[in-house]
């Protein structure tokens, strides 16, 4: 009967002493400050973006041109042989002009992410907020610290 008394007290003791430091531990935990940023808008005005896009037309304009300029060269050749040979040649070269294009867009596009994930970052850090969330990955909570960000947006 003592030693079953004693488990009892024991377990009982084992018990309280492992609720008690789990309550302490959860009471340390503190509320994490949430804010979101609306990267549609960040990018909008975006002057990077904007050159990007501009320099794509741009290629893109003079693609067409040089299509229509190969075009014509094909239309002149007399010979089928002939056509075959420059309408390989010519596809090979609208190839690599619309991969050219698409790598320089693409490379600018991650320069402007890379600089805009910094910013956001540096900004959230220094306004003390521990998540930032893109604004259509939010449904509810947070801050909108998109107007802080802005300005350092190139």
């Amino acid at each position: 009967m003592k030693k079953s008394l004693l488990t009892l007290v024991l377990c009982s003791f084992a018990f309280g002493l492992g609720f008690g430091i789990n309550n302490i531990a959860f009471s340390d935990v503190q509320a994490s400050k949430v804010a979101y940023v609306n990267v549609g808008k960040l990018l909008a005005s975006s002057k990077s973006i904007k050159a990007a896009e501009d320099a794509r037309a741009k290629q893109t304009q003079d693609m067409l041109k040089w299509y229509d300029t190969a075009s014509a060269d094909i239309a002149k050749q007399q010979s089928a042989a002939g056509k075959q040979a420059l309408i390989k040649k010519y596809e090979a070269q609208l190839t690599a002009k619309k991969k050219s294009i698409k790598d320089a867009y693409a490379k600018k596009i991650n320069e402007v992410d890379t600089q805009l994930d910094n910013a956001i970052k540096t900004k959230a850090k220094a306004m003390g907020y521990d998540l930032v969330f893109r604004s259509d990955a939010l449904l509810f909570g947070g801050t909108d610290i998109t107007s802080s960000i802005l300005p350092l947006v190139k």
